[in-house]
């Protein structure tokens, strides 16, 4: 795969850079007022967070560059009465990225993420072009810098695009399939992080607002991180990709192997499709001029995981699926969908 090819530079060759790239915070736009930045009460070395590790690095790096508890005693503070009171106003120089790749600043949001997302973050900040970038922080977050390279893994971090359904083909009537074995609680999980509005450059003093117009649900989830092809006992043929399938509104029932699969457990546990609205009516946080930006929703899940019996294949072979997940979206008391709100500063 092209992705797998373009890794950067620093890696490939790393006695022909001087450093590994990095993000340097400083005090306002133009980037020329460097403020310290602190882990821990400790302080960061060059005074750098260093983006060294890709967003598909899951099992060894877990995703990113993980740097906890930070603060930026010399950053200004918005003194603003509304929701981002308190805010502390930091903007990173940034390096050019290797044709192809971008870098990627998330907050660590505590959650678990590998099952309905694969960022290990909210993400707040993407760039593919050197500059100055601002983000809103406040004082302990966790971050976690991180780099991608190549359409493939870089679709990972464009949340601004839906991602793919994974595709599943069933060539006759779909096996019948019953839940051998389920957790019995659930862990709480972060969605994939959603646009909810299109990028916008803000240009006049004071800051922009974004509206919300495009109308967004979040709903139950079928998640599987191994993909099966097998023929049944009776000749159909079931082709089963790894990913994460959203069902959506009920008529979607019955019309993929997920689907079904998802009905398989409803019908075990009692519980239905679940859909929750972001509410179309939302004001979108300021956006600092200079920028640009779009605003975006992280829903929260609940998450199962279950073993699925789907009968046996031509050869009289046990078909077993396992640690199929299936996660409900978290609700409110209104009824709309459980979440984060963040804006995510981009290049443009």
């Amino acid at each position: 795969m092209l992705s797998t090819l373009l890794l950067p530079l620093f890696l490939l060759f790393p006695a022909l850079t001087t450093a590994v790239p990095g993000f340097v915070p400083y005090k306002e736009l133009t980037c020329s007022e460097p403020i310290d930045i602190y882990a821990d009460g400790e302080p960061i070395p060059d005074n750098k967070l260093k983006i060294d590790h890709a967003i598909t690095e899951w099992d060894s790096h877990a995703g990113g560059h993980y740097y906890d508890n930070l603060t930026f005693p010399e950053a200004a503070i918005s003194g603003d009465d509304n929701g981002d009171a308190g805010t502390q106003f930091v903007y990173w120089g940034v390096e050019q990225p290797d044709p192809g790749c971008q870098f990627i600043m998330m907050k660590d949001t505590r959650n678990g993420w590998q099952i309905v997302s694969k960022m290990p973050g909210t993400e707040i900040l993407r760039v593919a072009q050197e500059g100055c970038y601002y983000t809103p922080l406040t004082a302990h977050d966790g971050l976690i810098t991180s780099y991608c390279c190549g359409q493939g893994d870089c679709s990972i971090a464009e949340v601004e695009i839906q991602a793919e359904t994974p595709k599943d083909a069933i060539s006759g009537e779909s096996p019948a399939c019953t839940v051998k074995s389920t957790a019995a609680s659930p862990t709480i999980e972060d969605g994939q992080q959603i646009a909810i509005t299109r990028p916008q450059t803000c240009e006049a003093a004071p800051a922009c607002t974004h509206s919300i117009q495009l109308s967004t649900t979040v709903t139950t989830a079928v998640a599987h991180f191994n993909s099966y092809t097998w023929t049944s006992e009776v000749g159909t043929e079931v082709s089963f990709e790894s990913g994460v399938d959203f069902l959506g509104a009920e008529e979607k029932m019955g019309s993929t192997f997920s689907s079904s699969l998802a009905q398989s457990w409803m019908d075990e546990t009692g519980r239905t499709v679940t859909v929750g609205n972001i509410s179309a009516a939302t004001e979108g946080n300021r956006q600092m001029p200079g920028t640009v930006a779009f605003y975006s929703f992280v829903p929260h899940y609940e998450c199962w995981k279950a073993d699925l019996d789907c009968g046996k294949d031509s050869n009289g072979n046990e078909v077993i699926l396992e640690r199929i997940s299936f996660c409900q979206p978290r609700l409110s008391s209104t009824g709309e969908a459980d979440g984060l709100f963040r804006m995510v500063y981009i290049s443009g």
